[in-house]
């Protein structure tokens, strides 16, 4: 177009030269042409001013054209870098157009991507979910999304991405244009605020439930040492024959049996009676330690490995024995054959970050005490329960449940937290953190 134009430019400028040229031999000659001085005066202004008309319209069309080409690159960089992948795909989900956002999502080059199949970069098991978003799409004619995990053959270590895909068909039905959103971090965020909220409610049952614990051991204990009081004054008398005694006596085993399990509940809740002094936990420990080889047997080994320059903690020293004890003799249970307890302590400051995903805890110095074992293991679903009273995968007869849920009340009443971490066959891990106390004497 720019060419015609310039080219009948060039004509009309060439027509009024000449023109010119035989105006001015006809007013020197004062013959050749017919047309009189002023028509070929006006034919001559009449071509200047197409010509000017002319030029103009080139101004315009090359202005046109560069507008286009400005326009056309923005439409480009929107295209290329927008925030969402875009993608053209076949009913096959051959991929005939994609830009450089979408290419990114996926980690492929451009030139790779173009006539592969989106398939192929989808998760194995989540295909079934994009196969079947493509035939609704193409078969009902009608929008769809769905949220899928894309991979990446060439590197399985490469990190995966989470991406909403939406697509609709083109008015031919051949084609559909398809969006794919990074929803990773979302995903991420959603995942964290259920694990949060599920530790949140799990902390505040566990609360509940010590709290409860507390109160009724509470009463109950009251009512035992009522009962126990009695059963000493009854025992106590002398007019009463052999038979009367030993009832008595048996009832007060009883009592006392009933008893220990109350101080369990009540360690649970937090409301023993407790007198807590100043400790160096490495030489505590190093003297339970000597009590556990002999209790663990010949065929489990016991490791303790002291920290270095470990800070004071304050805490009954009865308790830090019932721990250590319960926490053993759960190890001794799950060690079917040979095997290890390893026990570790160490300082930890800890921060923020870590009290993000570990709610119960405030930053600060904290003295961690980790007893591990390498012995038969928990499952998921046993593992969010292992610390409620009453909660055991033994028989009745071997147990009642209430060992770890005194070891979780104790480092409660302690201003601790507790955590455990395990897998089936692998083991178990019980991580509890003290907190550091400022005294370096006796209290």
């Amino acid at each position: 177009m720019l060419n015609k134009n310039r080219e009948r430019s060039d004509y009309l400028s060439a027509l009024r030269r000449r023109a010119e040229d035989r105006l001015q031999k006809h007013e020197q000659k004062n013959q050749g042409f017919s047309l009189s001085a002023g028509d070929m005066h006006r034919i001559i202004h009449e071509l200047s001013v197409h010509q000017i008309e002319l030029e103009m319209q080139q101004e315009e069309l090359l202005q046109s054209r560069d507008d286009m080409e400005k326009g056309l690159e923005r439409y480009t960089e929107l295209y290329d870098f927008a925030p969402v992948g875009y993608l053209t795909l076949a009913r096959d989900s051959t991929i005939l157009e994609v830009n450089l956002t979408a290419t990114r999502m996926v980690g492929v080059e451009r030139s790779l991507l173009k006539g592969a199949c989106l398939v192929l970069f989808v998760d194995p098991e989540e295909s079934m979910v994009f196969n079947a978003l493509m035939e609704r799409v193409f078969s009902h004619q009608e929008p769809a999304f769905c949220e899928v995990m894309l991979v990446h053959d060439d590197d399985p270590l490469a990190p995966r991405r989470v991406v909403r895909i939406e697509a609709v068909v083109q008015d031919d039905g051949q084609l559909c244009w398809t969006v794919l959103s990074d929803i990773t971090l979302q995903k991420q965020i959603e995942s964290e605020n259920a694990r949060l909220q599920a530790t949140l409610i799990q902390a505040h049952k566990m609360e509940s439930i010590g709290r409860l614990a507390g109160g009724v051991a509470h009463e109950f204990n009251n009512m035992l040492q009522v009962m126990l009081g009695n059963i000493d004054l009854l025992i106590a008398r002398k007019d009463l024959d052999v038979s009367a005694h030993r009832s008595l006596a048996a009832v007060r085993s009883s009592i006392m049996k009933s008893a220990g399990f109350v101080r369990q509940l009540l360690a649970f809740g937090g409301k023993q009676i407790i007198s807590p002094t100043i400790l160096d936990l490495n030489v505590v420990v190093e003297h339970i330690v000597k009590m556990l080889e002999r209790l663990m047997g010949e065929h489990i080994k016991v490791i303790f490995t002291p920290g270095d320059d470990l800070w004071p903690v304050k805490m009954d020293l009865t308790q830090i024995d019932q721990v250590m004890i319960k926490l053993a003799l759960n190890a001794r249970d799950a060690i079917k054959e040979s095997g290890t307890l390893s026990i570790t302590t160490k300082n930890v400051v800890v921060d923020a970050a870590f009290c993000n995903v570990h709610t119960e805890m405030m930053p600060g110095d904290y003295l961690l005490l980790e007893v591990c074992d390498d012995g038969s293991g928990m499952d998921k679903q046993t593992l969010e329960s292992v610390f409620e009273p009453y909660f055991t995968t033994k028989s009745m007869s071997e147990g009642t449940g209430l060992a770890l849920a005194m070891v979780y009340g104790i480092v409660r009443q302690n201003q601790g937290a507790i955590f455990s971490s395990s897998k089936k066959g692998e083991g178990t891990t019980f991580e509890i953190y003290l907190p550091r106390s400022a005294a370096n004497g006796s209290a």
